[in-house]
Parts: C-alpha cells; sequence; structure tokens
C-alpha cells in the first residue's frame, strides 16, 4: 500500500488537501513513524515521499455517508446526496438537497457515525451573505452549537461559524504562505478574520510583526482570545476596516500583505499597494474562469498597479481551489515595484 510521508505538524492540512483532491484512500489505517504521519494515497502529492507499508484495510464499518446510507436511502436519493462537505474542528457543515430535506436527520446521524471525530451537524440554511459573509445554519444532529475549537499547524482557533467567515480550504495556502515568510517580517493582514493566516505564520516565525485588520467584531473578539490561547504575542488585532486603518496608520509599513477576502478583493489592491514596502509582496487572491486562470487576475493587478503608479512583477500563481464548475480561486504573489 502506497502512503504518503508528511511532517505531524503539517499532517491536518495535508491530510485535507487530500480529501479535497480525492487521492485519500479510505479503508486502511493512517500510521504514524517517529515525527511522521503516514497517510494511505492513491499516488504521489506534493513534494512529500511516498513510501509502501504494509496494511490491513480496516474492519467493515460503513466508510463514507453514501454507504451508511445505502440501506435507507433508494438509488435516486443516493444519487441526489450531496457528499461534499466541511469539517471545522468537531463540527461538519452540509447541504441538503431540496427533495432530501426530510431525511435530513438520518443523514445528520449517519455523518456522525462515519465520522468519529464529528460532534455536530449543520446544515446550510442559504449562501454567505451580508457585509461579513456569513452563513445561516441549523443543527440537524449532535450537539446543538456553532462554536468549535479547530487546530491547523500547530495553532488551536476558536471561532462560531455562525457569525463568522472560515475557510478550512486554504489550510494548505496558509502552511504555503508561512513556509514564504522570512525572520522579523512586518506583515499586513487584510480581512484577517479570526486569526488563521496570522496565527499559522506566528507558530512557525515568532520575530515577525504581525498586524491583522478585521472589519468583523465578532471575528476580532474571537482573534484576540486566539491570540492569548496560543500565545502569539507578536500579532496585533485591529477592527475597523481594511481601507481606513492602513490608509491612516500603516502606509510603507509591511515586507509581505495578505489579502484572502473571498470576494471583491481587487477592490482593495490599493490599500495593499499602499501598505507594502518598496520591494515586499502583495499575495493577491480572486475568483477566476477555469478555463483562463491567471490571465483575467493578472490584469487586474496590472491594471491596478498602473492606476496606483506602481509596477508589479508576478513571483508566484496558484491555483487555491475549484469554486463552481466554472471557477476558481487563484492567488497572486506579487512584488511590488514603488519606484
Amino acid at each position: 500500500m502506497l502512503f504518503l510521508k508528511v511532517p505531524k505538524d503539517k499532517g491536518e492540512a495535508v491530510r485535507r488537501e487530500l480529501i479535497q483532491h480525492g487521492l485519500f484512500v479510505k479503508g486502511y489505517p493512517i500510521l504514524s513513524e517517529g515525527s511522521f504521519i503516514l497517510f494511505p494515497v492513491a499516488k504521489q502529492f506534493g513534494t512529500f515521499e511516498v513510501v509502501e507499508r504494509e496494511a490491513e484495510p480496516r474492519d467493515s464499518e460503513a466508510h463514507s455517508l453514501a454507504d451508511a446510507l445505502k440501506d435507507a436511502f433508494s438509488a435516486e436519493e443516493l444519487d441526489s446526496l450531496t457528499t461534499s462537505f466541511d469539517i471545522i474542528g468537531d463540527i461538519a457543515i452540509v447541504e441538503i438537497p431540496e427533495g432530501l430535506e426530510p431525511k435530513e436527520k438520518e443523514i445528520g446521524n449517519a455523518l456522525l457515525k462515519v465520522h468519529k471525530n464529528i460532534r455536530t451537524v449543520l446544515k446550510k440554511l442559504g449562501p454567505m451573505e451580508g457585509e461579513y459573509r456569513v452563513r445561516k445554519v441549523k443543527c440537524i444532529a449532535g450537539e446543538d452549537r456553532t462554536t468549535t475549537l479547530y487546530k491547523e499547524s500547530g495553532a488551536v482557533m476558536e471561532l462560531d461559524v455562525a457569525k463568522v467567515y472560515f475557510s478550512v480550504r486554504l489550510s494548505h495556502e496558509r502552511t504555503r504562505i508561512s513556509s514564504l515568510v522570512k525572520p522579523k517580517e512586518k506583515i499586513l493582514a487584510l480581512f484577517a478574520g479570526v486569526g488563521p493566516f496570522p496565527l499559522v505564520i506566528a507558530k512557525e516565525h515568532p520575530g515577525t510583526q504581525i498586524v491583522a485588520i478585521e472589519l468583523n467584531p465578532d471575528a476580532v473578539a474571537s482573534m484576540e482570545k486566539n491570540i492569548k490561547r496560543n500565545k502569539a504575542n507578536n500579532i496585533k488585532a485591529v477592527l475597523g476596516d481594511a481601507r481606513e486603518v492602513v490608509m491612516r496608520d500603516y502606509r510603507n509599513f509591511a515586507d509581505r500583505v495578505l489579502m484572502p477576502l473571498p470576494k471583491g478583493a481587487y477592490d482593495f489592491l490599493d490599500v495593499a499597494f499602499a501598505g507594502v514596502k518598496d520591494g515586499g509582496v502583495v499575495h493577491f487572491y480572486t475568483f477566476a474562469e477555469s478555463k483562463d486562470p491567471f490571465g483575467d487576475a493578472v490584469a487586474k493587478a496590472e491594471n491596478a498597479a498602473k492606476e496606483n503608479n506602481v509596477s508589479v512583477n508576478v513571483v508566484g500563481k496558484r491555483i487555491v481551489r475549484p469554486y463552481s464548475p466554472s471557477t476558481v480561486q487563484v492567488v497572486l504573489d506579487l512584488r511590488v515595484k514603488k519606484s
């Protein structure tokens, strides 16, 4: 059996990426060897070493949602079942197709059975909405709550999924950005939420100085708790509009600017250019058509640079995640020159 050999401090982030890309082989155990964790995989992923190990399949318990429901649901119902979902800490957030709403409790209980680490199953009641990009949810199984503790790259984060925006699907991106950070950098984290990007970076680079700006007061309250919980004294949480805060207090401050806004980051590129130092890097996240994922993003960045009398050089680019059948989220790493 093939296993991906991953350092334990990166295990959770890589596990989620493997599941997201369909490379995690279900039905086999996860192994531990010294400071490494070994995931059963279908093939190579990233730059991690692939090794062969003897491993027996686990028992015959249901290993997927569809498997757990196959005796209770018709073939048509199983076909309409949405089997992808997010797990944040011990909470699963699922989408229930309209025709299956009468059976939502069965679906929720099946998830609790298949995923032993889940304690609460929440149903999406609509899309992300409002100024803070939050989603209404309803408990359909397990403990009736929306707060959880989430662990990533050694950082522990408390959050309320009904009050703040949070994406587990950016975990690999947070690890990637952290790997690029140099000692003693000054970092501006725009749209910081409960602090996932700053906290992951702070754990790995305690000598950095990070200013994390967020508009949602509930998110900032959680971020302040998370800073204390992780003893991340190099992070300063700031409640306010990123444009107002940067333009007033942090012009030419940062070696690196992070702007993982779920939607509309283009409108804040001028803010990022104002906050970054000459020669610094801006990480610009945006949505793009999957047939030309980088063309539109590069054009947006170059147009904004021209309007703000700076120049940009794309030193890195990556598809972060699929968003819809025709849309992906991408990131451009932009080196900014001001002179």
